[in-house]
Parts: C-alpha cells; sequence; structure tokens
C-alpha cells in the first residue's frame, strides 16, 4: 500500500536555502531551483498541485539535470521507490542499494521488502533512529546512523549494473517536500559517494560503484549497447519487410479466391 511521505522534522536554523547542508551539490541546485519557482507560483503545499507541469513550466531548461523527472506528490514518489525495489528484486544483477529507512512505526509496512531487497544486492539502510533496529524486522539489511546532514532527506539510490537511479526528496522549511528521480550519471555518482562514505564510517563494507552497463555477452562499453541496439532494429526492419510480404501474398491470395467463387457463381447461373 501507497502510504504518504513522513513529516520531516526541519531545524529552524534551516529556513532560508542559503543556510541549508548542501549534501548533494547537483540534486541541491536544483531543488533550489524548485523552491523558486514554487515562491514564484505562490504554492506553498507542492502536493496540492494536480501535476508539477506548471512548475516546470516556469524553470529554465537547465535547472533540472538531464535525465531527472520532478516529482511532488506523496503517492507518485512512493510509487518510484516502489519501481526501483521491484526491479532491483527482479533483476538481481548484484551492485548495492542504499535507503532512508522510515521512522520506527512506519518501519513495519516496508520491512519486508526491506529484507528482499537485501537478499538480492547489499542494502544500506540509513536509520534515522538512535538505536539500530532489530535484526528480525529487517534481515541482511546494513544499518547505517543516519548522518546530520541528511536528515532533511529521503533517498533511495540503486547503483546496480545497468540500473542506476536514485529518488530523493528534500523537506521543505515549510512542511512537505520536493523530490528528484534521477539517472543522470553526475547526480549518482555525488549521491553513492556521500552515502557511501557514511556506510563506511559505520563500519561497513561497501561495493565499488557498479558499470554504467549490465555486464553481458559482448556488452562492456556503451558503444556495445548502441551497436547491439543497431543489430536488433535492423533485424526488426527485416523481420517487418517479411511480414509486410506474406500479408499482401495472403491479400492477393484472398482476391485471388473470391473471383474464382464468383465466377463459378455466374457459370453455374448461366447453366440454369
Amino acid at each position: 500500500m501507497i502510504r504518504p511521505l513522513p513529516h520531516f522534522n526541519l531545524p529552524d536554523v534551516f529556513s532560508e536555502i542559503e543556510d541549508r547542508p548542501v549534501a548533494f551539490p547537483t540534486l541541491d541546485r536544483a531543488f533550489d531551483a524548485v523552491e523558486r519557482a514554487l515562491a514564484r507560483l505562490g504554492v506553498e503545499d507542492p502536493g496540492s498541485l494536480r501535476s508539477p507541469k506548471p512548475v516546470e513550466d516556469v524553470l529554465s531548461e537547465t535547472a533540472l539535470p538531464e535525465g531527472t523527472l520532478l516529482v511532488l506528490s506523496p503517492s507518485e514518489l512512493r510509487a518510484a521507490e516502489v519501481d526501483i525495489e521491484e526491479t532491483v528484486k527482479d533483476e538481481r544483477l548484484g551492485g548495492s542499494l542504499f535507503v532512508s529507512l522510515p521512522p520506527s512505526e512506519g518501519l513495519n509496512a516496508r520491512a519486508r521488502g526491506l529484507r528482499e531487497m537485501a537478499t538480492a544486492a547489499p542494502t544500506f539502510g540509513f536509520n534515522p533512529g538512535l538505536r539500530p533496529a532489530p535484526t528480525s524486522r529487517l534481515g541482511r539489511v546494513k544499518q547505517v546512523p543516519m548522518p546530520l546532514n541528511l536528515r532533511s532527506y529521503r533517498f533511495l539510490l540503486a547503483d546496480t549494473p545497468g540500473f542506476r537511479v536514485a529518488v530523493v526528496a528534500r523537506a521543505l522549511p515549510g512542511g512537505g517536500f520536493i523530490a528528484l528521480w534521477t539517472g543522470n550519471a553526475r547526480a549518482i555518482n555525488e549521491i553513492r559517494e556521500v552515502l557511501g562514505e557514511a556506510a563506511v564510517a559505520a563500519g561497513h563494507m561497501v561495493p565499488d560503484p557498479a558499470a554504467a552497463v549490465p555486464l553481458l555477452e559482448d556488452v562492456e562499453t556503451e558503444e556495445d549497447v548502441w551497436e547491439q541496439a543497431a543489430d536488433l532494429r535492423a533485424y526488426r526492419v527485416v523481420r517487418e519487410a517479411e511480414l509486410r510480404e506474406i500479408a499482401r501474398a495472403a491479400a492477393l491470395r484472398g482476391v485471388a479466391l473470391r473471383r474464382e467463387r464468383e465466377a463459378k457463381k455466374r457459370a453455374a447461373a448461366n447453366k440454369a
């Protein structure tokens, strides 16, 4: 079940954009741009908008990193997280995951999914609580104390071969949030570095960053991916041409059969 985003508790000293911690430089610049756009539009509760389009319309073309989408709805944020979680569990390509754990009262609803993710790839759960959650609830999830500079964020990063994506939400001073779903390589690397360092500081062994493409036969680089795509595209064109010829031949044969039937009917009528 999709649950609303938990309330963020922001310290009063973070009331101005310029004074807030900047944990993820690329995304934080985008967050700042979106906050300014919301202020210009006079929108106090972004979650009340039916679509992020009014906000996107007033943003500059470079406000969001390439490959990044704006998310303002709590249900859409959770749906994005679920999509990433399910992809990781289905593909099982290895790599690693970094996720901010919900407060203890909301952990039960997500505990099973987190345990399943941890069986697919090493999963580092950033715990906002003062005490670690019981291992029985989280299984193989490696718990990391949430650093102070990350407490105004909610994040899920999948750093897996060929699937390096993240969704990050940042709290707004007056309540609510802004979220960004991104596959931007620069943003992913920044997030991965910050979260990886925190996990290492907590005493965990963290896998190396994942490859940009999955480890498949004859696919080692991005160029290999594009070459394979071109080959498949050419094959598809050939198949489509073959299918068109088959369809044309069938249509012509149908016309011939109809004419034969009509000729037989006329011959039978003339005899009568």
